[in-house]
């Protein structure tokens, strides 16, 4: 009976605790289901860029405030950001609305008119293109 306890005991904890080890991405979604006013958000690379990172979506006074963060941008880079319809996979190429360039890795704009919880109502991903080809997608994170 001891055993059962220590064994039911263990399995408990490890589900508690195996939540702590769960990869970020799973983190941002457990986090923005559950968020109302700020999404956390991996951006992956692209095309072969390797530009990798995170955005982070908050609501502020008018809009929406949006940090877009990537790893690997080429130096001396002004690469556009915008919010498009769609996701990573299904992306609708026209921009639904622009994000300031990302430049040395980050891009940080307030989007006027916009809420989270709108956001929240259907799909937008972020999108970064290639300073030189803007039909070359180089990072995008599914909102």
């Amino acid at each position: 009976m001891r055993l059962f306890r220590w064994i039911l005991t263990s399995v408990a904890a490890l589900a508690v605790t195996g939540s702590a080890f769960a990869t970020p991405n799973a983190m941002h979604q457990m986090h923005n289901a559950m968020a109302s006013t700020a999404l956390n958000i991996n951006m992956g690379p692209q095309n072969g860029s390797k530009q990798n990172g995170t955005a982070s979506l908050k609501d502020v006074s008018g809009g929406v405030w949006v940090k877009v963060s990537v790893f690997n941008e080429p130096k001396g880079a002004a690469e556009p950001a915008h919010i498009h319809m769609g996701t990573c996979k299904k992306l609708n190429p026209a921009p639904w609305k622009p994000l300031t360039n990302v430049v040395n890795g980050t891009s940080v704009t307030t989007v006027k008119g916009v809420t989270i919880a709108a956001l929240k109502k259907s799909h937008y991903a972020i999108n970064v293109h290639d300073a030189k080809n803007l039909a070359r997608y180089v990072s995008c994170g599914d909102i």
